[in-house]
């Protein structure tokens, strides 16, 4: 082979090594740097409010069955059943939490449906911001104590880029039980500390910011906690659970389209981008380089034995975010402990909207049948007064 073309070639291969490189070294990113929070954009139009119902514009979520939120700049709702459809507008059930929007006036439907501010939420229990002390400075979380005082204590995980609001909806369910909850916050989050470098951990890290508000609710009284997480705050519960000196307070855990393996989340993510999953070993393994991450000790399927607590996972046979695979998978690895809701239809987050009388029961019965079940079912059948 002539002396130009072994050059030639040499180059070829650095160049394409280079490229890979830099793709894995670029996808790193995409995976571990935190995202700002995402302004609200107002996408469907109100036609109409009359009385308890509000016709919008037909767009694809207007027209989306089940309970949601209407978030509008002046205030925000529920919206209902659709009690009227046509080729360009559809008409809900309308229920005010913070006034009533106007016709004319564009929002946009929101899964969380809760509005972000706690105390707008038109509860009948008071939902009051705090901050928690943690490991890396004072985390923002919303604190709901029913007025019995109860010894069990709900703290609640958000979602990676989530709000804290998310966890919301599950709070009068937890209020009706006699539990106080606590939403909390993790490093990165809007008001929260930042990591020091500046990274998620995905779940690596942020279990210590979790371990902290554990630690300030026990201060405060409680002796037994369920542990909610939704979607890669289900990582953070998870991993919690296998790494705190803390996890033996918890008696009962409850996950919501959880990251249960970060492999084919990010595989997923890969595919939504129009992107080869090629890509994605070298955006993990640059990941760990980067980040200090091991995704082998963040496998909580494979780690599925480790776990002895009873576990309610709900799951959207639509979620085009975390694969319901994975829920499938670790719920076929411990139906010892795991009740599995696999919701058809219901897309990342979404088993609550797509049937929120199911989730309810669910979630009822599930604070009704382990461990904490004699101090539900005392509350509910203790006289009145």
């Amino acid at each position: 082979m002539a002396r130009w073309l072994r050059r030639l070639l040499a180059v070829a291969v650095v160049v394409v090594l280079a490229a890979v490189a830099w793709g894995g070294w670029y996808y790193s990113g995409e995976i571990l740097i935190p995202e700002p929070p995402a302004r609200p954009v107002f996408e469907t139009r109100v036609e109409a409010v009359a009385g308890n119902r509000v016709t919008l514009e037909a767009t694809e979520q207007a027209r989306r069955s089940g309970l949601w939120g209407l978030d509008f700049a002046s205030g925000y709702g529920l919206v209902g059943t659709i009690v009227d459809e046509g080729d360009d507008t559809v008409t809900r059930r309308y229920t005010p939490m913070d006034g009533r929007p106007r016709a004319g006036q564009e929002a946009r439907i929101d899964s969380y449906a809760f509005p972000e501010d706690g105390a707008a939420a038109g509860l009948d229990f008071p939902v009051n911001e705090i901050s928690v002390p943690g490991p890396l400075g004072r985390y923002p979380a919303w604190l709901a104590t029913p007025a019995t005082g109860g010894r069990t204590w709900a703290v609640l995980v958000h979602g990676r880029a989530a709000q804290r609001n998310e966890c919301f909806r599950l709070l009068p369910t937890l209020h009706e039980a006699g539990l106080s909850s606590l939403c909390t916050s993790y490093r990165n989050d809007e008001g929260a500390p930042a990591a020091p470098n500046g990274l998620y951990g995905l779940g690596a890290t942020e279990w210590a910011d979790l371990d902290a508000a554990v630690g300030y609710v026990r201060a405060l009284g409680a002796r037994r906690v369920v542990l909610v997480g939704y979607s890669m705050g289900a990582q953070v519960v998870t991993t919690f659970l296998r790494r705190s000196e803390r996890a033996n307070l918890v008696s009962g855990v409850i996950l919501d389209a959880p990251v249960l393996d970060w492999g084919p989340v990010l595989g997923l993510a890969a595919d939504e981008r129009g992107v080869s999953r090629m890509i994605v070993p070298l955006g993990m393994f640059a990941s760990e380089l980067r980040g200090g991450i091991d995704f082998d000790d963040l496998d909580q399927i494979e780690a599925a034995e480790d776990f002895d607590v009873p576990i309610l996972l709900f799951h959207g046979t639509a979620d085009t975010t975390v694969p319901v695979s994975t829920s499938d998978e670790f719920a076929a690895a411990r139906p010892d402990l795991v009740t599995y809701e696999r919701v058809a239809g219901a897309g990342h987050v979404q088993a609550y909207n797509t049937n929120p009388h199911r989730y309810t029961e669910a979630v009822e019965g599930f604070l009704a049948d382990n461990r904490l079940g004699a101090l539900v079912k005392q509350r509910r059948t203790a006289p009145a007064g």
